[in-house]
């Protein structure tokens, strides 16, 4: 039988369904979940131990089972003939999320300031009471006894802000009224928050070890990218053996999830999660077969395994025709998914994208009472957004423009081998750990480009008043900041920015100014003062810096005052395409015929010896259209000279010219997704550039 961890495809069969109807879930056939599996020809599948409404599938001790088992082990009956069927179970439990215990135990519920212990049809139990961390223990138990060979713990964040006597103790002094993030107590109960969840992600995954010695255990990882409110931290995947996690952005935020998904996983593969219908709202409106090729082929390129998510028809029984054409999918990714799973690569870059979590906070939440902080955002939703993840977005968006290949760089990555620039966007809350690890890669050759509120303050709140990295921006905090709308001014042009107030800052010699800010007439929200009725438009420039460069040490700083790179409008993306091109490191030497929207990649396999080379064309309007005539000049990362170059989906040599350092080479039709693999030459000595076996000339040699 395979480990987890050698399964690059996987399927999970959503089950919440209640017992209200007797009917329900009675239909119901293991043996014919498993030929359903079978049919999508994946390698592991997820089975529901438990589900949000609090319903077991199994005889639970403690647990509600669900009215539909009538006295049958629907679990423990589908887990075995999974693995009788060489398909690699891992069971699904849902924590926090169980309305059947908060039912039955109210002083285990979650509470917010407002008194609110629930939202819509979802009920929650709160981390830290202690009597339902016992009932955790002993459910985990109940489920660890089967014959899994993986364990994922859904929902391992705070849905709200909670304020119930639990916690109350447990902080231990009086949660504050307000949200403020320039207030040292305020920063002290949200890392009490973050704390206390990595502390019961920690006891759980423990325990489950404990019961499964060897199980691989995972918690849901999504909300890495919904900021503050869920309370999640870097520990949640310190406590997981691999992340894994759903999201419905889209391209844009699947490439960068995937790519903090490898940052922030322990082993590999990480698990990136696709849901068949268009959300989990809606339980019939399939994506189309190229939406989910195209999700997938993503995940691969970018290293992760990819996993379905199905949901299950309330009498239990499921839609035979998706999971036909969900092996149709899967037939057409299983060059790649093989070759993928031998390889076992990682991202290779030379380009870091910073994310850090503590930073993920939203600002314009300060000064909003506890009390009202869901009836000042429906449904959460708008909490999730704030201006560091924004600007990571947009960032990556413009990395995805230009074809620049990145990894992402967390608050715990200590290793920058192969990165020659990072970039860091708004990242307000920094230890002086990682201050001193940016300031050394600066000193040693590095460029960094930062911006904002970068190093203002430690995880705790503190501040000296200035950026704790002043000294590399050649930058000093005035204490001031522009109001939500200012202006860079370059060279007679003016560059709107908007949302958070950026700093005022006052450069240090010998730093570049190379733009100021201006600011408009009047306060972007007076109603009764303005210079236009519609708009703000500039005033006076000022003498604040908004664009610094310099050197330092052997390195290069540029320092952006405010959040420009969030806007996603083509003056501010030009702005920022036309930075990166100048900063970074080349990568896309030339090309033609080669959308924005297409993505590259770039893996290295794990006995170092391969590089695949990965081509996506996932167009925001499908279904796409087929690229032709594709022409590529790609810089290889230094000492790496090419033996051979194939294509991974037929596993035939594939034409390309190698001189300097510059592999060319053509593509003369790509539908969706294409990975060429690239063998290193061992023997420098016969690896010469002249050489007929390192280069296959294509037919009118372009340069």
């Amino acid at each position: 039988m395979k480990t987890l961890f050698d399964c690059y495809s996987r399927l999970l069969i959503d089950n919440h369904i209640t017992d209200l109807k007797p009917e329900y879930m009675r239909k119901f056939d293991p043996a014919e979940y498993v030929e359903m599996v079978r049919l999508a020809g994946v390698e592991a599948a997820m089975v529901y131990a438990s589900d949000h409404n609090g319903n077991c599938y199994y005889p639970s001790r403690i647990g509600h089972v669900h009215g539909g088992c009538v006295g049958r082990d629907l679990f423990g009956e589908t887990v075995r003939l999974l693995a009788e069927a060489g398909i690699v179970p891992v069971g699904y439990h849902t924590v926090v999320y169980q309305n059947e215990p908060a039912f039955r135990h109210p002083e285990w519920r979650i509470r917010s300031r407002a008194g609110d212990e629930s939202h819509g049809r979802y009920h929650y139990c709160c981390p830290n009471n202690a009597a339902y961390r016992e009932f955790c223990r002993e459910q985990i138990a109940e489920i660890a006894a089967y014959e899994i060979a993986g364990l994922f713990l859904d929902m391992t964040f705070w849905p709200q802000v909670c304020c119930c006597a639990a916690c109350r103790e447990k902080f231990g002094r009086p949660i504050p009224e307000t949200v403020d993030w320039n207030d040292s107590g305020w920063i002290a109960f949200q890392r009490f928050r973050e704390e206390s969840l990595a502390e019961f992600a920690r006891e759980l995954t423990a325990h489950a070890r404990e019961c499964r010695p060897g199980i691989a255990v995972t918690h849901q990882f999504s909300a890495v990218l919904h900021g503050w409110y869920m309370g999640q931290s870097s520990a949640i995947a310190a406590s997981s053996d691999y992340a894994s996690g759903d999201f419905y952005g889209g391209a844009l935020q699947q490439r960068l999830a995937a790519r903090i998904f490898a940052a922030y996983s322990r082993r590999k593969p990480y698990e990136f999660m696709t849901s068949r219908c268009t959300d989990l709202r809606d339980h019939t409106s399939s994506k189309s077969d190229e939406e989910l090729l195209l999700h997938a082929a993503t995940t691969l390129a970018n290293g992760g395994a990819y996993l379905f998510i199905d949901a299950i028809n309330p009498d239990g029984t499921l839609c035979r025709p998706f999971y036909r054409r969900l092996g149709k999918i899967v037939e057409q990714l299983e060059p790649f998914r093989k070759r993928i799973a031998e390889l076992r690569p990682e991202l290779r870059a030379e380009v870091g994208l910073y994310f850090s979590m503590e930073s993920c906070v939203n600002e314009e939440k300060n000064g909003v009472p506890l009390i009202r902080l869901h009836e000042a955002s429906a449904n959460n939703m708008g909490i999730r957004r704030n201006a560091t993840l924004d600007e990571i977005l947009g960032s990556a968006e413009i990395l995805n423009r230009l074809h620049i290949p990145y990894r992402i760089v967390t608050d715990v990555t200590s290793d920058f081998s192969g990165l020659k620039a990072l970039i860091v966007n708004h990242a307000v809350f920094m230890t002086p750990e990682e201050c001193g690890r940016l300031r050394k890669f600066v000193c040693d050759g590095g460029t960094l480009i930062a911006t904002g509120k970068t190093s203002l303050f430690t995880p705790s709140g503190g501040t000296s008043g200035n950026f704790q990295l002043a000294d590399l921006f050649h930058a000093d905090y005035t204490g001031h900041d522009a109001g939500s709308v200012s202006y860079l001014a370059h060279k007679g042009e003016y560059l709107s920015c908007r949302g958070v107030p950026a700093p005022l800052v006052s450069a240090a010699d010998p730093a570049e100014v190379k733009g100021l800010v201006a600011l408009p007439d009047f306060p972007a929200d007076d109603e009764r003062h303005y210079a236009s009725i519609h708009s703000n438009p500039p005033g006076e420039t000022t003498r604040y810096a908004g664009w610094i460069e310099h050197g330092y040490g052997r390195g290069r700083v540029a320092y952006l005052y405010s959040g420009v790179l969030a806007i996603r409008q083509y003056s501010q993306q030009t702005f920022g395409e036309a930075l990166f091109k100048r900063l970074l490191p080349r990568f896309l030497l030339q090309a033609e015929n080669l959308p924005a929207d297409a993505e590259v990649t770039l893996l290295e396999s794990e006995d170092g010896r391969t590089l695949l080379l990965g081509v996506v064309n996932y167009q925001q309007t499908l279904p796409v259209i087929p690229l032709r005539e594709v022409r590529l000049s790609i810089r290889l990362p230094e000492g790496v000279t090419p033996a051979a170059m194939k294509r991974v989906s037929d596993g035939e040599d594939h034409p390309y010219c190698f001189a300097q350092g510059e592999l060319q080479f053509e593509i003369s039709r790509l539908e969706h997704v294409e990975l060429f693999e690239i063998e290193k030459c061992t023997m420098p000595a016969t690896c010469l550039e002249s050489e007929p076996q390192t280069s296959i000339v294509m037919e009118g040699e372009w340069k």
